[in-house]
Order: C-alpha cells, then structure tokens, then sequence
C-alpha cells in the first residue's frame, strides 16, 4: 500500500464515522418518538415507517463496524433491536379449528377518484369472495358497480347507504340486519375520505326465515371501516376516537358471537392505537404476524419496480374463528392492495 493509501484509509474511516453519526442520530429521534406514539402525533405518523427504521438500523451497524467505531455501532444494535421487536415478536392467533361454515372475506379501498375499474370488477367477482368490504365508494363509483350488484345478491338498504355511502359492503350471505354503529365521530370536513362503519348481521345463503316470535341469529356479525387519514391533527384525534369507539361496539357483541372486522383503518400493525383496538374490542389480526406485507403504496414513483407503504388495511377476527388462509392480493387499479382471509366459523 502506498502512502497516498495509507493517508486516504483514515479518512475514509472519518467520512464513514461521520455519516453513520447522522444517520444513527436520526434514528435514535425517531425511535424516541416512537416511545410516545400514543400521545405524540409524529411519533404515531413514523410507526408507518418502521420497517424501514429497522433497515436503516441494521444498515447503520454495517456502517459503524467498517468504520471501526464499536460505541456507535452498540448504539445503531439497540436501535435495531427497539425497531425490530414489533417485527418479530409472536402475536395473538385466532383458534387453531373451527367446525363451521367457511366464509372467505376481502376488504378493497377502491381509489375512488379513478375512471377504471375493470380490474377491479374482475377480481371482486372471480375471487370466489363471499363478503366484500369497499372504502372510498361515492355515488359515481356505485354507477361503476352494475356487475357487483349481479354478482352479490345482498347489499345493505339504499336508505342507510345513502347517495354516497363511503363504506360499502357486497355479501353473497344474506344481510339480516344492516346499520351504522352509533356515536362515531365524523370524518374532519374537505380532509381525505373517511365514513361511518357499517355493522352487519349475516347468515349463510338458503337459511330459513326465522319461525314467528323468534329472530334469526347471526351466523356472523361483520363490520366495515374506513376511519379517516391522520394528515392533521384533528384527523389523526379523529380516527383514533372513531378506532375506540367500534371497539367498544365489537366488545358489546354478545359473548361467543363471531366477529369479521375489516376496512381500511389507515393505522398500520404497528401504531398503538391499533393494538389498542386489538385489545378492547378482543379480536386477533387475520395476518397473523407482527410484519404483514404492505398494503398501501404510493402509485407516483417506483409503482413498476417496488411497492413502498405500509400495511393499514386489515382484517381482524374473533378468536372463536378459524383463519385458514391470509394473503394480499392482486393490483387492481388503486393505491391499496386487496386483503383476502379465508375463515371457518364456529
């Protein structure tokens, strides 16, 4: 090695230091934020980005080991470990077997300002789909949805969706009981969509009506959601107070009633208002893991090579139900993958 080399290692060394310096000290902010996520509303907003927290955490302990630096390296391994828990931890499951009817559910925010929606027309009507669960659905949208209509023989009444229902919901099982669950907060005015959730009781196709004197119980009790996007503040205190306010509905329910809860929540796996929910209302994620495949993504830049977001649509289930199969499906036409669960019933 020549002594040019030589002169040039050690300040390679001092430029790498440097930058992993900057690097690890942004992580260390944002991971602090993130400490008080459920009363701080940017550390709430970076649980979108945790995942990507986690990488740059690992990426900076890389980068410390070749500059020689073991402190910041240390420093960059708790971050990655503070980052990572909510990634690998185990989380709650659903049973392990049910005996009862299988249901397959899908939840679907149909980007509601777009023209097209063939795809998506498509994909809801061959998917062998038994509940479909639509956000951002207005009035121009539903004239889009002829071949839905043919397709599900059940809807909820005209006059609780009104001329822009928002939350919408398709069932091949009939809807026996269909309305909005009360005391939610509105949506702030002209701020990104957001609508009233919808709670439905369903039973399975060809169920007998209900003898006189009786009612018919629910074979399940779904509910639709579509709080609004935290781009504000008053947003962000929106969707949290509508996020409690249907758990304490879905905790409500009676006992042993099964539960299908999806929607597009705009709170990913992460947030704590999520895993509050989790916990009041007692329902598991669908998923099935603390580090579910991104849902949402941006459609102006890298939508041909990489799909950047972060999970938020979600499908939750009452721990008396079966989840054999969970999975994120195809592009169809908006900025939200589809969310597939295939349930057996208790």
């Amino acid at each position: 090695m020549t002594a040019f080399e030589l002169s040039e290692a050690p300040a390679r060394r001092r430029f790498s230091g440097s930058a992993t310096l900057v690097i690890v000290a942004i992580v260390a902010v944002a991971t602090l934020a993130q400490v008080n996520a459920d009363s701080f509303y940017y550390g709430d907003l970076l649980t979108f980005f945790l995942p990507s927290l986690f990488d740059i955490s690992v990426a900076a302990i890389l980068m410390a080991l070749v500059a020689r630096h073991r402190l910041l390296a240390a420093i960059a391994l708790i971050l990655a470990v503070l980052n990572g828990l909510p990634l690998f931890l185990p989380i709650d499951r659903a049973a392990a077997s049910a005996s009862g009817r299988e249901l397959r559910v899908a939840t679907s925010n149909v980007l509601g300002n777009r023209s097209d929606y063939d795809d998506l027309i498509a994909w809801s009507t061959k998917s062998g789909i038994d509940v479909l669960g639509q956000q951002e659905v207005s009035g121009y949208v539903l004239r889009h949805f002829d071949a839905l209509r043919a397709h599900f023989p059940s809807v909820p009444p005209a006059d609780l969706l009104g001329r822009h229902p928002e939350v919408m919901a398709w069932s091949d099982w009939r809807i026996i009981k269909a309305e909005h669950v009360p005391n939610v907060p509105f949506v702030v005015p002209d701020e990104g969509w957001g609508g009233n959730p919808l709670r439905l009781e369903l039973v399975p196709p060809g169920t007998p009506d209900a003898v006189s004197g009786s009612a018919l119980k629910p074979a399940v009790v779904v509910y639709v959601l579509h709080p609004t996007t935290p781009r504000s503040f008053d947003q962000w205190e929106s969707r949290n107070l509508y996020l409690s306010v249907v758990a304490r509905s879905i905790a409500a329910e009676p006992p042993g009633t099964p539960v299908v809860v999806l929607g597009d929540f705009n709170t990913p796996t992460w947030s704590p208002f999520f895993q509050s929910f989790l916990k009041k209302s007692g329902l598991v994620d669908a998923a099935g893991t603390g580090w579910p495949a991104a849902t949402r993504f941006s459609r102006r830049w890298l939508v041909k090579f990489a799909h950047f977001g972060s999970p938020i649509d979600h499908i939750l289930v009452s721990r008396n139900i079966e989840v054999r199969h969970f999975e994120v499906g195809p592009d169809i036409g908006s900025d939200h993958f589809p969310v597939v669960a295939d349930l057996r019933l208790p």
